[in-house]
């Protein structure tokens, strides 16, 4: 069987677009809780900056719209994963100040990978993940 080499066209994910119903409010609430920098904003939408990675783009939507469910057996799946050294401290930041939290898991069973979900504003589900800095096979 002949290989053919396939030229890469696209090279990073520049932007992720999340559905919200109030861009003050959901800018506010990334902006404390994880550390996002605003780089701007006009009445219906905003961009919000990690370094490093993509932006996170704010749009907002009517109600009929949120929040964005995605499901699986039954349960709500992420919608977005962000990453954390320390995911105790984040968790416990976030559940004292009364967001909406569920229990620490392992990630697929494996101990050292743990994760939360918490609840934006929106009622869109985020991933908190304390995926390894160290390179990994499939990170």
């Amino acid at each position: 069987m002949e290989q053919t080499e396939v030229k890469q066209l696209v090279h990073a994910i520049v932007q992720v677009r999340v559905p919200v119903r109030d861009i003050d409010e959901s800018v506010a609430w990334y902006e404390k809780h994880f550390g996002f920098v605003h780089a701007w904003k006009i009445e219906d939408e905003s961009d919000l900056k990690l370094e490093p990675g993509a932006f996170l783009f704010l749009k907002r939507v009517g109600p009929q719209q949120l929040p964005l469910r995605i499901e699986s057996q039954g349960k709500p799946y992420a919608m977005l994963c962000l990453k954390t050294s320390n995911i105790t401290e984040c968790h416990r930041k976030l559940a004292e100040v009364g967001e909406t939290v569920t229990e620490i898991t392992n990630t697929w069973g494996i101990d050292r990978l743990l994760e939360f979900d918490v609840i934006d504003p929106s009622g869109n589900v985020i991933n908190v993940a304390n995926y390894p800095d160290l390179p990994m096979e499939g990170f």
